[in-house]
C-alpha cells in the first residue's frame, strides 16, 4: 500500500499527538519523585497527606481507565482526547495554585484521571486509524514517550533542584527565604509540564475522528472522508467493507452484562 505525502503528513502528525499523550501519561508518573522533598519542606502537610497526594495520581488513573472506554465509546475518540488534555492542563493549574492540602490533592487527582484517559483512549485511537502495517509501531512509539515523560521528569527535577539548593544555601540561616525557594522549586516543576499539555490540547482539536466509531455511529460517509486523508484511495472501500463487517459481527454477538463481560475477561482460555 502506498501513500502519498499528504496522507503520510497526516499520519504522522496523528502519532505524534498520540505520542505527546504518552509523554504526558509518563510526567503524571514521575513529576511527584523530584517535587515531593521540596513539597514537603514548604508546606505543614503530614507524612499521611504527602503519601496520599503521591498515590492520589493512580487513584486517578484507576478511575480514569475504567470510565474512558465507555466514554469514548459514548461520545467519541477525538472528544475524550481533548478532555484527557483539558484534565491535565486543568490539573497542573489546580496544583500550581494550591495553597492547603485538598486543592493539591484535587489537583493530582485530576492529573491521574487524565493519565488514565490517556491510557486507554491513545492506544485505542491509534489501532483504528493506523494502517495495519504502522498500528505496532504506532503503539511501541506511545509506550516508548510514556517511558521518556517519566525520564523528562527526572530531568525537570533536577534543573529545578539545582536552582533551589542554591537558593536555600544562599537563604543561610533564614528560614522564610529558605522556604520560599522550595516552594518556588516544586510548583514550578509541576508548571513547567504544563507546555507540553498545552501542546496537546491544541493538538487533540485538529485530529480526526477515528473512522471506526464514526461508522459505528451510522456516519459512513465521514468515516470514509477521514480514510480518504489517511489511505491510498484503493485500500478505502476495503476497509471500509472490512470496518462494516466486523461492526456486524460486533452486533450480532449476544450482549452480556457487564458482570458476565467481567468474569468473560478474568476466565482462563
Amino acid at each position: 500500500m502506498t501513500i502519498d505525502n499528504k496522507q503520510r503528513m497526516h499520519l504522522f502528525f496523528l502519532t505524534a499527538i498520540c505520542a505527546l499523550g504518552g509523554l504526558l501519561y509518563g510526567v503524571d508518573i514521575g513529576i511527584i519523585d523530584p517535587a515531593l522533598p521540596y513539597l514537603h519542606r514548604a508546606t505543614s502537610l503530614t507524612e499521611g497527606q504527602l503519601s496520599l497526594v503521591v498515590a492520589a495520581v493512580m487513584a486517578g488513573s484507576i478511575l480514569g481507565s475504567v470510565v474512558a472506554g465507555m466514554l469514548a465509546d459514548w461520545l467519541g475518540r477525538k472528544p475524550m482526547l481533548v478532555v484527557s488534555a483539558l484534565l491535565f492542563v486543568g490539573s497542573v493549574t489546580v496544583i500550581y495554585l494550591s495553597q492547603s492540602f485538598v486543592p493539591l490533592l484535587l489537583g493530582r487527582l485530576l492529573q491521574g484521571l487524565s493519565g488514565g484517559v490517556i491510557a486507554v483512549v491513545v492506544p485505542l485511537y491509534l489501532a483504528e486509524c493506523l494502517p495495519a502495517d504502522r498500528r505496532g509501531r504506532g503503539l511501541a512509539l506511545f509506550q516508548f514517550a510514556l517511558t521518556a515523560g517519566i525520564v523528562l521528569a527526572a530531568f525537570i527535577g533536577n534543573h529545578y533542584l539545582g536552582n533551589a539548593e542554591l537558593a536555600i544555601q544562599a537563604a543561610g540561616s533564614d528560614a522564610v527565604a529558605a522556604t520560599a525557594a522550595a516552594d518556588h522549586a516544586w510548583r514550578s516543576m509541576f508548571m513547567a509540564v504544563v507546555y507540553p499539555g498545552a501542546l496537546f490540547l491544541l493538538g487533540c482539536l485538529f485530529v480526526s475522528e477515528s473512522p471506526r466509531w464514526l461508522m459505528r455511529k451510522g456516519r459512513t460517509e465521514q468515516a470514509s472522508a477521514v480514510l480518504g486523508r489517511l489511505r491510498p484511495g484503493s485500500a478505502c472501500a476495503a476497509e471500509v467493507d472490512e470496518i462494516q463487517a466486523s461492526l456486524a459481527e460486533e452486533r450480532a454477538r449476544p450482549t452480556l452484562s457487564r458482570g458476565a463481560a467481567l468474569a468473560e475477561m478474568l476466565t482462563e482460555r
